[in-house]
């Protein structure tokens, strides 16, 4: 059985807490992480096991969701992480640096590796690299990379308090400098009738901007 010991700098997000960062139902991230029929290539479901997704996976989860919400078709993304994967050797071909430059160029070739007959799917691979142009790559800039794969997912941007770190907390969203999970500061601000954000910046003994951006945060995902 899988404990949180052994995704140590892995990250570990129960399907509830990946669906809750992704903006999507449990039941829709579960068909994006669907063994046979899913895109995210990493995920292997574990029946003895609470079901859990990694960092990496999070990341490709985080992308598919802003293919799907312009309506690229599932099978145009997976046409694309299948290319990918291969090109870059890696089951998250999606959370690899390489992506940021060649992504547009692998919608483009698979448009034209597909028969002529299958319109509908052309039109998706099409639309697949306006978006990639005009919406997934500013995405980019709120991942940090290592030598190839993403690092650390920083939701409000760099210049942000917030980030996702596989190797703090296990990956759950906290204030960068001071650790203290951004859901531990959101819920103290909404505790009661609700308080003051420097009321809470003095409890948790964490500056003000900490809480302000933990709120931020924590509603953008409402």
């Amino acid at each position: 059985m899988l404990t949180k010991d052994s995704h140590l700098g892995l990250g570990v997000y129960s399907l509830g807490d990946a669906a809750r960062i992704v903006g999507v139902s449990s039941r829709r991230l579960r068909r994006w992480l669907d063994v046979d029929a899913g895109i995210v290539r990493g995920w292997v479901a574990d029946p003895e096991d609470d079901d859990t997704v990694s960092f990496l996976e999070l990341m490709e989860l985080l992308f598919i969701r802003k293919f799907r919400q312009e309506n690229v078709s599932l099978q145009a993304i997976r046409k694309a992480s299948e290319a990918a994967s291969r090109m870059f050797n890696t089951n998250y071909p999606f959370a690899v640096k390489k992506f940021d430059t060649d992504g547009k160029t692998i919608f483009a070739t698979l448009q034209k590796q597909v028969d002529s007959a299958d319109a509908e799917l052309i039109e998706d691979l099409q639309r697949g690299q306006y978006v990639f142009s005009q919406i997934v790559k500013p995405f980019f800039r709120k991942l940090e990379y290592g030598n190839q794969e993403a690092l650390r997912y920083w939701p409000l941007f760099k210049k942000g308090r917030v980030v996702l770190d596989p190797e703090r907390q296990f990956g759950k969203p906290i204030d960068s400098e001071t650790g203290v999970p951004t859901s531990d500061l959101y819920d103290a601000v909404r505790a009661g009738s609700g308080q003051d954000t420097a009321v809470v910046a003095k409890w948790f003994d964490v500056p003000l901007r900490a809480v302000e951006q933990a709120v931020i945060f924590e509603q953008s995902l409402a």
